[in-house]
């Protein structure tokens, strides 16, 4: 028997990897970018996918004739209008991955975005558009000429404005007519001489070009360099910049140069914040900073200074951020009639321009979609939401989108017995939904008088599970003999995170049996309990007063990233306490909620990374340790802040060495991939005819079964998880089967039970208690505060389910 049951597994685990790797996902393997064309040239457009698409598609999105030189021009996604490009205009090349789209340009019509469409069936993957404008590079314009008298040894800095172009251009400097090799390394557009000397007297001019053409200027810059001259305070030759833009990551020179006898000294501050020490470097003509980032944005003041004086000058630095999306999620499933609520994180300077599309196009006209800002509200979500949902964040620094892929589980193919229900995914044919995994049976560990920690788990992956809730039922106290059948089962009112596997239940009654289950929620709003617990019984003890659990110490709480944290501590033991382990209590510093819990076993653990956490979040830290008898007291806190959402990082070209290292490499995965497909088919073989098998010795074995997974059935008064065969009190069969239906957990019996909150004191009186609000019908001051869960439930169905009266047990 064991060994059919191995083999059973084997099969399902094949299956399921099989199943995965067919849901691989469709990208853009091409990036898009600026493109600037002159007239009656042509310009060619490459969208390539991973996976050959069913057909490409292309939409155009024109700029009027006086925005077509320019490649910043505002083009809203949600707003401007469209038009469809001609087949005859692209063509599918590289088997069919790839839409090779070539564009005449005879006049400046063609300027405007252009947007690859990849069909997979109804789902549709659009592209971040590709900008083409029309090359330009107008006249200089009117700049006056400057002659300057210099004593040598000063920094001299001249600027030759250049005209209006497109693509920007770049700008040589001439002396005498021959060309000037700029004697400071640095991306800039102006003229920088360092300690000049008498050879770099002479009359210096510019020129500009780009792909368009070049064009020289007619300002003329005459340098007279002498050795020695009369002493004057600093001045400058032409005014420094008055601001720059600069993009994060980039490295900006601000220039700032004046000159002076004696040669002046120049000092670099910044109003309302600091100078990047590690990042700044004073050089001849002005300050770089490197790699900027938000901090470095604000006003920088040069001041020059010597004995006759000084001159100063204040530059403002623009910050700009590319825009940078982060989903947490990449696919979601949705029953039909249900409501979904989408939300990404965005961030970028200047703030993006958000847009939702839904298979390649705008959701802007669908009456069941809202958007505001980076939320989308399907009220409901119905068949035709199925699909790649895409948000796109644009800004003046560039575009990005991401992409969440929406299943949506139709009404009409929902099994009646809680089971399997068909997906609606409009790239593939309908497949099986997973099943739903119940929770292990929860271990317990005592904290005190009236409160215990509960831990369970989830051991193998199913149908995405929404939250958790917490049952328990009170079994009586000491005094009875044996303790009798219980109450109803209560239910806590705390919605816990899917990722959230222990929790504390508080203002328990001490001396008294107790039974505990574990509820979980899944995505089609269905239900499963675990296994019911143990009998526990909460004694009531004074040695945790005598000898009390030492306190940890918190030595340290650092950030690993956007959504994690670790944390570093310390303690004392005690030879009369045998410690097994921590418990982290953790909540964001600007929530009234209780605290979660996260659970180290073993006394010998000084470090833990706390993990599915907010971005950009303060986090209150405190820690007790534990034992089997109890909690100690709470530690200090600590505060600690998550990082904001990281952004994409562009990683630089590979060397011709790299290039042929990967290549080599490339050429070893197909051998790997040649002998892994002819294995897959060896194991599919063997898969179909072990799948035969099992399913004849299936169907041998479960003749006389009547009950499956999802029916819940009664055993004398206790309501269990039942098995595969049909279940006997006394000898005879249970005739009060139970099916479930969608109810997240609602107990008819028990509407008015107590709200059970958790929260531990501040470090001041150095403890933890519990909190047990009384409710009580609608004065309840809790039905405020509960609003959202109640409001939630009155859409999901009651799950009925009772000890000896059938009704006795329901979720709330």
């Amino acid at each position: 028997m064991d060994g059919f049951r191995v083999i059973c597994t084997i099969v399902v685990t094949v299956v399921a990897y099989a199943d995965f790797c067919a849901a691989d996902r469709e990208f853009m393997v091409s990036k898009a970018h600026s493109i600037a064309v002159s007239i009656n040239f042509e310009t060619k457009l490459e969208c390539e996918m991973n996976i050959q698409p069913d057909n490409f598609q292309w939409k155009f999105y024109p700029l009027n004739k006086k925005e077509a030189y320019n490649p910043k021009a505002r083009i809203s996604l949600t707003t401007s209008t469209f038009q469809f490009v001609p087949p005859s205009k692209y063509e599918n090349t590289n088997a069919k991955k790839m839409s090779l789209l070539t564009l005449q340009a005879d006049s400046n019509e063609i300027a405007g975005d252009y947007q690859c469409l990849a069909h997979y069936g109804a789902s549709v993957v659009a592209s971040v558009p590709w900008r083409v404008t029309i090359a330009n590079l107008n006249e200089f314009h009117y700049q006056p000429n400057v002659s300057a008298t210099v004593v040598a040894g000063n920094t001299v800095n001249w600027r030759c404005n250049p005209p209006v172009a497109n693509p920007e251009p770049y700008v040589d400097y001439f002396r005498n007519r021959d060309y000037f090799k700029s004697l400071v390394p640095l991306s800039t557009k102006s003229l920088v001489i360092p300690t000049v000397g008498t050879e770099h007297s002479g009359d210096y001019t510019c020129r500009a070009g780009n792909v368009e053409r070049k064009l020289n200027s007619s300002v003329v810059f005459s340098l007279n360099v002498v050795r020695n001259g009369p002493v004057e305070q600093p001045r400058f030759i032409m005014k420094p910049p008055d601001s720059y833009n600069v993009t994060k990551g980039d490295t900006v020179f601000l220039e700032c140069a004046a000159v002076g006898n004696p040669v002046p000294k120049v000092f670099w501050t910044k109003k309302s914040g600091v100078i990047p020490e590690h990042r700044s470097e004073m050089i001849y003509g002005g300050l770089k900073i490197r790699n900027v980032s938000s901090s470095d944005g604000g006003v920088y003041e040069c001041v020059h200074k010597n004995k006759q004086g000084m001159v100063s000058h204040s530059i403002t630095l623009f910050y700009n951020e590319p825009p940078s999306v982060n989903c947490l999620l990449d696919t979601t499933d949705i029953p039909e009639g249900e409501n979904l609520d989408l939300e990404c994180a965005v961030t970028g300077v200047p703030k993006p321009e958000i847009s939702w599309f839904l298979n390649g196009f705008v959701v802007t006209k669908d009456r069941n979609i809202t958007t505001h800002g980076n939320k989308i509200f399907f009220k409901p979500a119905q068949k035709r939401h199925a699909g790649n949902l895409q948000m796109f964040a644009r800004n003046d620094i560039g575009t990005v989108y991401r992409s969440i892929f929406v299943k949506v589980i139709p009404i009409s193919t929902t099994n009646d017995n809680g089971g399997e229900a068909a997906v609606v995914d409009p790239t593939r044919k309908p497949t099986k939904h997973r099943k739903m995994v119940p929770p292990s049976k929860p271990t317990i560990s005592r904290i005190s008088d009236e409160a215990v920690l509960l831990r369970w788990s989830v051991q193998s992956k199913g149908l995405q599970i929404k939250f958790f809730k917490v049952q328990y039922k009170d079994l009586g106290s000491a005094n009875q003999h044996p303790p009798h059948k219980g109450k109803a089962w209560m239910t806590t009112n705390a919605d816990i995170e899917p990722h959230i596997t222990s929790y504390e239940v508080t203002n328990l009654k001490p001396e008294h049996w107790y039974r505990f289950r574990i509820a979980a929620v899944y995505s089609n709003d269905d239900n499963k309990n675990s296994p019911n617990s143990d009998r526990f019984f909460l004694k009531k003890l004074d040695f945790d007063n005598r000898n009390p659990a030492p306190v940890p110490i918190i030595t340290d709480v650092e950030t690993v990233n956007s959504t994690s944290i670790q944390v570093y501590w310390t303690f004392a033991p005690s030879p009369n306490i045998t410690v097994e382990g921590f418990h982290i209590n953790y909540n964001s510093a600007s929530s009234a909620g209780p605290y979660k819990i996260a659970t180290v076993d073993g006394p010998n653990t000084t470090s833990y990374v706390l993990s599915y956490l907010q971005p950009d979040t303060v986090y209150d830290i405190k820690l007790q340790s534990f034992t089997s008898k109890g909690a100690s007291h709470c530690s200090q806190i600590k505060q600690v802040k998550t990082l904001g959402v990281s952004t994409t990082t562009v990683v630089p070209p590979m060397s011709s060495t790299a290039a042929n290292i990967e290549s080599a490499g490339f050429s070893k995965l197909y051998i790997f991939i040649a002998a892994g497909v002819l294995g897959a088919c060896g194991v599919i073989g063997a898969v179909v005819g072990i799948l035969l098998f099992c399913r004849k010795s299936k169907q041998k074995k479960s003749g006389n079964r009547g009950v499956d997974d999802h029916h819940i059935q009664a055993d004398g008064n206790e309501y269990v998880v039942g098995p595969k065969g049909v279940p006997r009190s006394n000898g005879c069969p249970p005739s009060n089967r139970i099916n479930i239906t969608a109810n997240p957990l609602s107990d008819a019996d028990n509407k008015n039970q107590n709200m059970i909150e958790m929260s531990c004191l501040s470090s001041q009186n150095n403890n933890c208690s519990a909190v047990q609000p009384s409710v009580s019908g609608e004065d309840s001051p809790s039905n405020s505060r509960d609003k959202k869960n109640k409001s939630r439930d009155k859409r999901i169905r009651n799950k009925h389910s009772g000890d000896s009266n059938p009704s006795g047990e329901n979720f709330v």
